[in-house]
C-alpha cells in the first residue's frame, strides 16, 4: 500500500506512474476542497489484498475513509490538463480534479 500525503504526493506517484488499476482511497470529506486535496492522505493499493483491505475499511468505517478516484482516472486528468496547458501550476492541477470530481468531465 502506498501512502500518498496531500497534493504533493499525488503529483509525486503522477510523475512515478506505478502500473496500478486500483481506486485511491482518501480520509477527505465529499466537499473535494482544494485545501483538502492539499492536506489529505490517500491510499493507493499495490495488490488485491490491499484492495480489498481498503474496500472492508470504507465499508466499516465510512466516516473515516473512502474510495475517492480511480488511479487510472488521476492520471488522465492531469495528463489532459497538462496536454492543454504544458506550464500548468500545481494549482490549476487542483482546479483541473475538482473539475473532474464535481462534473465528470475534464477540464482543457
Amino acid at each position: 500500500m502506498k501512502i500518498i500525503e496531500g497534493i504533493n504526493g499525488l503529483l509525486t506517484i503522477y510523475k512515478d506512474r506505478p502500473e496500478l488499476w486500483y481506486f485511491l482511497f482518501t480520509n477527505i470529506k465529499i466537499g473535494n476542497k482544494k485545501k483538502d486535496i492539499r492536506e489529505g492522505t490517500f491510499y493507493l493499493p499495490e495488490t488485491d489484498d490491499d484492495d480489498d483491505e481498503m474496500s472492508e475499511l470504507c465499508d466499516n468505517y465510512p466516516d473515516k475513509y473512502r474510495d475517492w478516484l480511480e488511479y487510472q482516472t488521476f492520471l488522465d486528468i492531469i495528463d489532459n490538463k497538462l496536454d492543454h496547458h504544458p506550464n500548468a501550476t500545481k494549482e490549476d492541477l487542483l482546479d483541473a480534479i475538482i473539475y473532474y470530481l464535481e462534473n465528470d468531465d475534464f477540464l482543457d
